[in-house]
């Protein structure tokens, strides 16, 4: 993409992103979160569709109520709470020279009235240990993934796992535009560096993020904590179909595919059930879909 193309695209993304706060009365984290997947993939499929032609984009989202969590496992910080794993989770499933490539990134939602210094406080720092050290953990309010165990390397920040930062009263920035919605790294203080709609691009553009592989015998612990995610996620979102598949196991399509698909808005809606909030994006270059077509 060219550098013009990149401005436009920031522009309406960040436009439809800010449009998904509109009308929220005193909001908290989780108002912020279910306004924003399921209002912002339908605008964003048309967007990248409209600026990048070359691709077939599909987004689709799902707010899901009951987070999971952890409880951490090394001796170290076994005494400390137990921290959600994040609130958001956005993905990036990308299919092109008959390749397909992954990209994740987790974020934990955190309202401040300064995006440019946002203290971790201490009944905080069990979130922020998760991100920065990543002890051993066992899933504790996951649904099937309950004691299971997870060890992500390297012990270290990663652009994989960020804080978003969500200035609700549109602080004075060196931007021209009243942006709510900042991605942060894990620091103490926070420090907003990127607009959600920045990040998104980036996502997408794979500057950003953590990614991961598909599924096999010996992939990274990473990638194996986002497909422990997409898959309780998706199990919530698809016993809520309607039609009478209730628990009936998915026939088709990989999980990715399944939450790109709209079904009746059933994947736009918010999810009594264990898992996490999503975003997925699906790109697929149209050489690709042109070589499937028969002949």
């Amino acid at each position: 993409m060219d550098i013009l193309t990149k401005y436009h695209l920031w522009h309406h993304i960040y436009n439809v992103i800010e449009s998904t706060a509109d009308g929220l009365s005193s909001p908290k984290e989780p108002d912020y979160i279910a306004s924003l997947v399921t209002k912002l993939p339908n605008d964003l499929t048309q967007i990248l569709r409209r600026h990048i032609p070359n691709m077939q984009f599909k987004v689709g989202g799902c707010f899901i109520h009951q987070k999971p969590i952890v409880r951490f496992t090394s001796p170290q910080y076994a005494h400390l709470r137990r921290p959600e794993l994040g609130d958001l989770l956005i993905v990036y499933k990308e299919t092109k020279n008959n390749e397909d490539r992954y990209n994740a990134l987790l974020l934990q939602a955190k309202k401040s009235n300064d995006v440019y210094y946002t203290p971790i406080h201490h009944n905080d720092q069990h979130q922020y240990i998760l991100y920065t050290k990543w002890p051993k953990f066992e899933y504790h309010r996951a649904g099937r993934l309950n004691g299971i165990s997870r060890s992500i390397s390297p012990k270290s920040i990663t652009p994989g796992a960020q804080y978003l930062l969500i200035d609700e009263h549109h602080n004075a920035n060196h931007w021209h535009y009243p942006i709510t919605f900042w991605c942060a790294k894990a620091d103490n203080p926070l420090e907003a560096s990127n607009s959600l709609a920045t990040a998104i691009l980036q996502l997408i553009d794979f500057q950003t993020g953590r990614t991961f592989v598909a599924k096999g015998l010996n992939i990274d612990q990473w990638s194996r904590m986002i497909w422990d995610l997409l898959d309780i996620s998706v199990q919530s979102v698809f016993n809520r179909r309607r039609n009478g598949f209730y628990n009936h196991p998915r026939s088709s399509g990989d999980i990715i595919s399944f939450l790109t698909t709209p079904n009746n808005e059933d994947n736009l809606g918010g999810v009594e059930g264990q898992g996490i909030s999503i975003i997925c994006i699906e790109g697929i270059c149209r050489e690709e879909i042109n070589d499937n077509i028969p002949m």
